[in-house]
């Protein structure tokens, strides 16, 4: 599986970039030199706009690919590539480059596969082959460099997967990852082996030390160190929990309550309307807190003064679960259809929030939606469709309160062709 990911995506760029082409003309599946640079850009620009989450590095691909790592190019190929290559490579190379995404987003995901799942990543898979073989090689003598040994290794990856479980089990992500932290404790170029060995006896010395004192003398190292004691996975302090299971968490505040005014007021009156409140007061406080812990651990936070740095990443736009009233089929009238909505969190504007209504407290976010060309002010946050891709114009649509427990996740989008693109949220593996 690691060939696959190291060899097979990287090579699939190659007929796409045509940096190989011979001198005189292009080949006719090749992208011209500066839509390869554009893409580059744009990547590279994701930097900022993606949550850390998600992917650790986004670099040029078009100089950078030749070092690219597994996690690398498994975000490419499951989130970055689909909105980067619509619309600029034929619509059969397209087509191919998707059945791959959606095989590898079934393949490398937490949890175990279904048998149904394995069938269809297994069909998928065959699909990818059929137009491989068919827009690709193409019976070409010119084009055999592109058949490599590593694409027809991909023929076995639903039976790897029958015979050593899920691709988390020997996946090569957690290896490469360790790679790049070694090379990182290297102190002397003189001497790296002498100076890697010093580095990691003496790092794995203390943690062993550390992790021993907490566990066995818990009061002697609080004593020695002047921290206090801290149980395992212990929340910090002022953390209110909206939900046990799933685990979902409000992390502790920096405002104490505040008595809601203005638009707040009004705004959160009507939200508590339609969650069936049977009393709401003229009067509300409410508690504020800045981040949120999702079921899935990742952290959605609010915009902060130092967002201008270049190497801060977002994690302020929230995806929230919706519904939308549409006709239904043969005169059933109006049916409730699920939809998805998308808004921006805001340092000391916008927060997250917790009520106390009918003994018994609830949590809501306040978002700044975000515009479209269907929703021209923003004041539902609906995104629309480019392809298989959500999208939308800007941010600075209307602003509302929504039930914190919809929201689904933090995304990250890339800014093409005039568009926020919303990027495929891959799930994160653990090490």
């Amino acid at each position: 599986m690691h060939l696959f990911w190291r060899n097979v995506v990287p090579r699939l760029w190659e007929p796409f970039a045509g940096e190989n082409n011979k001198p005189g003309g292009e080949q006719p599946w090749a992208i011209p030199k500066a839509v390869c640079h554009a893409i580059g850009r744009e990547i590279k620009a994701g930097r900022r706009t993606v949550p850390l989450s998600q992917a650790r590095s986004l670099r040029v691909i078009t100089k950078h690919s030749g070092s690219y790592k597994a996690v690398d190019w498994l975000y490419f190929l499951v989130s970055v590539g689909e909105v980067i290559l619509a619309d600029r490579i034929p619509a059969h190379f397209f087509k191919m480059f998707m059945h791959l995404r959606h095989a590898g987003r079934l393949i490398f995901k937490p949890g175990s596969m279904t048998e149904v799942q394995l069938r269809q990543a297994d069909k998928l898979i065959n699909l990818f082959f059929q137009a491989f073989y068919t827009h690709v090689c193409a019976e070409n003598e010119e084009r055999l460099r592109v058949c490599r040994p590593t694409i027809v290794a991909l023929l076995d990856v639903t039976a790897n997967l029958r015979s050593c479980g899920p691709a988390r089990s020997f996946w090569q992500f957690p290896a490469e990852r360790l790679l790049g932290k070694l090379s990182r404790l290297i102190r002397s170029r003189r001497f790296p082996y002498a100076a890697l060995t010093t580095t990691v006896s003496s790092k794995y010395s203390a943690e062993l030390v550390t992790s021993f004192a907490e566990a066995r003398v818990p009061g002697a190292w609080a004593a020695a160190t002047g921290k206090p004691i801290r149980s395992e996975n212990q929340d910090p302090v002022g953390t209110f929990s909206l939900s046990k299971e799933p685990k979902v968490d409000l992390l502790p505040l920096r405002r104490a309550a505040a008595r809601l005014t203005g638009e707040e007021l009004s705004r959160m009156q009507a939200v508590l309307g339609l969650e069936g409140a049977s009393e709401v007061p003229e009067i509300i406080f409410a508690r504020r807190y800045f981040h949120l812990r999702l079921s899935n651990g990742q952290i959605a936070g609010t915009a902060s003064s130092s967002e201008e740095v270049e190497d801060r990443r977002r994690d302020h736009l929230v995806r929230v679960c919706s519904h939308v009233r549409q006709a239904g089929r043969r005169g059933q009238g109006e049916v409730l259809a699920p939809t998805n909505v998308y808004g921006v969190v805001h340092h000391f504007v916008h927060h997250f929030a917790v009520v106390l209504i009918d003994d018994a407290p609830m949590s809501f976010v306040y978002i700044e939606g975000v515009k479209t060309s269907e929703d021209g002010d923003g004041v539902s946050g609906l995104s629309e469709k480019r392809r298989e891709t959500e999208c939308f114009s800007s941010l600075g649509g209307g602003m509302r309160y929504v039930n914190a427990m919809a929201i689904d996740t933090g995304v990250g989008t890339l800014f093409l062709r005039g568009r926020q693109a919303v990027l495929h949220n891959s799930e994160v593996f653990s090490i």
